[in-house]
């Protein structure tokens, strides 16, 4: 049987449950739940965000590098920006920055720590 918080969460949203009278473990299960039937339902920003609430940085590296070698540079650097992996990071700003999609670079490199590219993109592109 399902559990009826992920249910929830997977038909209300995030905000409509306080998972904090939880315990950590108990949490990061339901969330990473949560994650992953997003994904299989095709709702990937919300997949991707929820994995990060989940702390699931290994799995968000894994999906970043899928997502990349599909060129959805975007996803990418969604997936990326959580786990502050500079090269990765940087990698998904370039492309971002080759499909136009300048504020997410902007971001991309600013997690990368890369304040100089960051600046520069939001001030002459953005």
């Amino acid at each position: 049987m399902e559990n009826p918080i992920v249910e929830k969460i997977l038909t209300k949203g995030i905000n409509s449950v306080n998972l904090s009278m939880l315990d950590e473990s108990t949490r990061k299960n339901i969330l990473s739940d949560v994650g992953e039937k997003l994904y299989k339902q095709n709702r990937f920003a919300e997949a991707i965000d929820i994995m990060a609430q989940a702390g699931q940085i290994e799995k968000l590296k894994e999906l970043g590098d899928s997502f990349l070698a599909e060129a959805k540079a975007e996803l990418a650097a969604l997936c990326f920006i959580p786990t502050k992996d500079k090269d990765r990071l940087n990698n998904a700003a370039v492309m971002c920055i080759h499909s136009k999609n300048y504020r997410l670079a902007a971001k991309a490199y600013q997690a990368a720590g890369n304040t100089q590219m960051a600046e520069f993109i939001e001030k002459n592109f953005c």
